[in-house]
C-alpha cells in the first residue's frame, strides 16, 4: 500500500469485528494483529482470565496485568474509522449546526480539536483567527471528504496527540520506553514515570520504523516458504493416493494369481478323479472279460461262482470310487476354506489402507489447516505493515511497531518448525502382502494326545459333567459332588487348583453344564436351576427356570447352555424345540422356537451370529439363526462316515479361527470321533477318533502359550489334543 492510498482502497473486513461482526469501535490490538472491539473482547473474556484466545486464528495471548483494558489501541485504525464515519455522516445529513453560529447550515468543514462542524462563513474565519490558531492543523474542510481524495498520510496531521491516560484532560508529549511505548503527558514525567526511559515521540518513531523494516525484510523468507508449503502438501496428498492406489492393485494381483492357481487345483483334483474312475472302470471290464473266455471253457456248474466273484468286484470298486468321491470333496471344501481366507485377507489389507489413508489425509488436513493460518497471519501482517507504513503516524507506529515485529517473529517461527514429518505422510504400509502364505495355513487336530490333566491330583475333586474356558486359559469344570450338590472346579493347565465352588441344588439326579460369561463369570445350569458365580468377589445368583420363563413345559429339562459375551446374553437349550435367552441378571428376555425337524438341543454353540445345535434325538446337527422368536437354519453340518449304527452328535466348540469341531457316536460300534468343519460349515476332512468306550463327555477350546487346544473331558481327566 502506497503512502498517498486513498482511503477507498482499504478493505472494509479489515475495519470490522469478527465477534459482532460490525465496524470496530475503540479496536483494541492483540499480539496476532487481530483486532476486535473493546467492549466485544470484555464480553467474549472470562472474567479474571489470564489468557484469551483469538476469535481468528485461535492463537493464545497472555493478557496484560489490566487485563483487556491493558491491550493497546489500534490508532491507525481508529482514525480510518472515525473519517469513514465522518464522511457516513455528511452523506447522510449534510445540514448541521455550526459550533459557532448555532445555525443549521450545509456543513463545510470539521474541526477536530473543537470535535464538531463548521457552515462556511464560520469555516474562513475559524481558518484565520489568531484565536484559535492552534485549531488551524486540525480542521478538515468536507471538499476531501471523499474516501477518493483522502489519503492515509493526511490521517495523522488532523488529529491531536493521544491523551494522557492517567491525565485525560493534557495531550500526551512524551513516550514512556519501560512502560512498552505508553504515550504521557509532561506531569507524568515527575510522578509515576519519574526515572523511566523516556523518548521523544518522533524519534521514537523513526526507531520502531527501522526495525519493522529489518524485521519485514527478514520475514519474506518465511513468507516465502508458507506459500511453498500449500503446494507441497497438495504434492503430497497426490502422492498419498498414487500410493494406496498402487498398493490396491498389487494386492487385487496377488489375489487373481492366487485365486487362479487354487482354481487350477480344483480342476486338476476333479481330473484326477475322472482319470480314476475311468481306469477302475477298465479295469473291471478287462477283468469281465478275461474271465468270461476263462468260464466259456468251463462247466455251466461254474457260472454260479462266476457271479458271485464279478460282484464282489463290483461292490469294491463302487467302495473305491466311493472313497474317491469323498476325499474329493473334502479336498474342493478345504480349497473352498482357502479361497475364503485369500478373499478375508484381501478385505484386510484393503480395510488397513483405508484407515492409514484416512489418518494421513487427516494429519495432512491438520497441517493444511495449521499452514492457511499461517498464510493468513501473513497477510495479516502484512496488511497492517502496509498501514503503518502509508500512515507514517508517529503515535501509532511506537505502540503498533513491537507488535507487529514479534507477531512476525512468531508466524516466522511456526513456519520454522510446522513442516515437520511431510515426507512421511505419503507413505502407507501394511507389511508383506503375503496371501499365499496365509491361505497355505492348515488347522487340523494332533494325531495322539498331547497330555492329560489329572483331575484326582486336585485335593477335592468329584467326576466331571461338562467343561469350558476363558481367554486368559482357565478351565472350569462342573458335576455332581453328592447328591444335593454340584462343584464347579476351576484350574489352569497344569492342572492346579485355582478356586471351587460346592453348590445346594436339591435335586439328586440332572444334567450339569456350564459357560463362561466373562473372564470371571461363569454360568451353569443343573436340571431346573440356572445360576452366575463370579470368582472375583465369589457371589452366587440363582435362579428357577420354571419360575422366570412364562410356560415353562412341566415334562421339559434344560440340557445345555452357551453363552453369548457380545451381548451379555445366556442361552439355554432343552429336550424340546424351545432354547431359552437370558441376560446376565439371569432375566428371561424371550423364548425362541428351533425349526420343525429338530427335535432337542443336547448341545449348542454360539457361532457367526447364530446357533450350533447338537440334535441328540434326531441324530443331526445345524446351524441356525437366533434372531426373533422363530428360529431358521442356516445349514446343515454333514455327518461323518463311522460304523454302520446311528451316528448323533454329542458336543460342540468352536476355535478363535471360527473352525467348528464336534462329537460324533456311533450307537452300534460305540466309537466317537471328533469332526473338524470350515466356520461356513463344510467339512474340510479332518476327522479323529478319540474313544471307543463312549467315555468322552464334552469338550471345550483353550488359548495357551503354546497355542490353541482342543479339551475333552472324561469322567476324571481332561484329554489336551493340539490344533496344528
Amino acid at each position: 500500500m502506497a503512502s498517498a492510498t486513498p482511503l477507498k482502497d482499504i478493505d472494509q473486513q479489515f475495519l470490522q469485528c469478527c465477534i459482532c461482526m460490525g465496524q470496530l469501535k475503540e479496536p483494541k490490538i492483540l499480539p496476532c494483529l487481530h483486532r476486535y472491539c473493546h467492549e466485544c473482547l470484555k464480553k467474549f473474556a472470562k472474567k479474571g482470565a489470564k489468557k484469551i484466545e483469538c476469535v481468528t486464528c485461535r492463537e493464545q495471548h497472555t493478557l496484560p496485568k489490566d487485563g483487556i483494558d491493558g491491550l493497546k489501541t489500534d490508532f491507525n485504525t481508529k482514525n480510518i474509522i472515525e473519517f469513514i464515519q465522518l464522511q457516513d455522516s455528511v452523506k447522510a445529513d449534510p445540514l448541521r449546526t455550526c459550533i459557532h453560529c448555532k445555525k443549521k447550515l450545509k456543513a463545510s468543514a470539521f474541526c477536530f480539536r473543537c470535535n464538531d462542524f463548521l457552515c462556511e462563513t464560520c469555516h474562513e474565519f475559524h481558518g484565520s483567527s489568531l484565536m484559535v490558531k492552534d485549531h488551524h492543523p486540525h480542521i478538515f474542510s468536507l471538499s476531501e471528504a471523499e474516501a477518493a481524495n483522502l489519503t492515509l498520510q493526511k490521517l495523522p496531521s488532523l488529529k491531536e496527540a493521544p491523551r494522557c491516560q492517567a491525565h485525560p484532560g493534557k495531550l500526551s508529549e512524551i513516550c514512556c520506553m519501560t512502560c512498552d511505548n505508553l504515550p504521557i503527558c509532561i506531569p507524568c514525567t515527575y510522578g509515576k514515570h519519574q526515572g523511566h526511559n523516556l523518548k521523544e515521540v518522533a524519534s521514537l518513531a523513526e526507531i520502531q520504523r527501522e526495525i519493522l523494516r529489518s524485521k519485514v525484510a527478514d520475514s519474506m523468507q518465511y513468507k516465502e516458504k508458507a506459500y511453498q508449503m500449500q503446494e507441497e502438501i497438495r504434492k503430497t496428498k497426490e502422492k498419498l493416493d498414487l500410493n494406496v492406489n498402487r498398493e490396491k492393485l498389487k494386492a487385487q494381483e496377488q489375489l487373481d494369481a492366487e485365486g487362479d492357481r487354487i482354481k487350477r487345483e480344483i480342476r486338476n483334483t476333479e481330473q484326477e478323479l475322472k482319470r480314476s474312475q475311468g481306469e477302475l472302470e477298465e479295469e473291471v471290464r478287462a477283468k469281465e472279460l478275461q474271465r468270461k473266455t476263462d468260464l466259456e471253457k468251463k462247466m455251466k456248474k461254474l457260472e454260479e461262482e462266476y457271479e458271485l466273484v464279478r460282484e464282489e468286484e463290483r461292490r469294491e470298486a463302487d467302495a473305491s470310487f466311493k472313497k474317491l468321491q469323498e476325499e474329493s470333496k473334502r479336498e474342493t471344501a478345504r480349497l473352498q476354506e482357502r479361497l475364503h481366507a485369500v478373499n478375508d485377507k484381501l478385505k484386510e489389507l484393503l480395510t488397513l489402507l483405508e484407515t492409514q489413508k484416512d489418518e494421513q489425509a487427516r494429519k495432512i488436513k491438520e497441517l493444511s489447516d495449521h499452514f492457511d493460518g499461517i498464510v493468513k497471519r501473513f497477510e495479516t501482517v502484512t496488511t497492517t505493515v502496509d498501514c503503518i507504513r502509508a500512515a507514517n503516524n508517529d503515535w501509532a507506529d511506537v505502540q503498533c511497531v513491537p507488535e507487529v515485529c514479534r507477531a512476525i517473529d512468531l508466524v516466522s517461527e511456526d513456519v520454522k518448525k510446522g513442516n515437520s514429518g511431510l515426507g512421511n505422510l505419503s507413505v502407507v504400509e501394511v507389511g508383506a502382502l503375503s496371501l499365499a502364505e496365509t491361505v497355505r495355513r492348515k488347522t487340523g487336530i494332533s494325531m495322539d494326545v498331547q497330555s492329560v490333566i489329572d483331575m484326582q491330583n486336585v485335593e477335592k475333586w468329584w467326576p466331571i459333567s461338562d467343561i469350558t474356558s476363558n481367554t486368559d486359559g482357565s478351565i472350569a469344570v462342573i458335576g455332581r459332588a453328592s447328591s444335593n450338590q454340584i462343584h464347579l472346579t476351576v484350574v489352569n493347565m497344569k492342572g492346579d487348583l485355582l478356586q471351587q465352588k460346592l453348590i445346594t441344588t436339591y435335586q439328586t439326579f440332572c444334567r450339569c453344564r456350564c459357560s463362561f460369561l466373562a473372564q470371571s463369570q461363569i454360568v451353569f445350569m443343573c436340571g431346573g436351576i440356572l445360576g452366575i458365580y463370579d470368582m472375583e468377589d465369589q457371589f452366587l445368583k440363582l435362579a428357577i427356570m420354571k419360575d422366570v420363563i412364562p410356560n415353562w413345559l412341566s415334562n421339559q429339562e434344560a440340557y445345555s447352555i452357551t453363552t453369548d459375551p457380545a451381548n451379555d446374553n445366556i442361552i439355554v437349550g432343552s429336550s424340546s424345540r424351545n432354547v431359552y435367552k437370558f441376560n446376565n441378571q439371569l432375566k428371561h428376555i424371550r423364548t425362541i422356537t428351533l425349526p420343525a425337524g429338530i427335535q432337542c438341543a443336547h448341545d449348542i454353540a454360539m457361532h457367526e451370529g447364530g446357533l450350533l445345535v447338537c440334535d441328540s434325538e434326531g441324530d443331526q446337527a445345524f446351524a441356525v439363526t437366533v434372531h426373533g422368536t422363530a428360529s431358521q437354519v442356516k445349514y446343515e453340518l454333514t455327518e461323518p462316515t463311522i460304523g454302520r449304527g446311528d451316528r448323533w452328535p454329542r458336543s460342540v466348540c468352536t476355535d478363535q479361527s471360527g473352525h467348528i469341531y464336534m462329537l460324533w457316536r456311533d450307537g452300534r460300534t460305540t466309537r466317537s470321533v471328533i469332526v473338524q468343519y470350515s466356520k461356513h460349515g463344510g467339512q474340510i476332512g479332518t476327522m479323529r477318533e478319540v474313544d471307543r468306550n463312549h467315555n468322552i463327555l464334552s469338550m471345550t477350546s483353550v488359548q495357551t502359550k503354546q497355542g490353541e487346544k482342543l479339551l475333552l473331558t472324561k469322567t476324571k481327566q481332561i484329554l489336551v489334543y493340539g490344533l496344528v
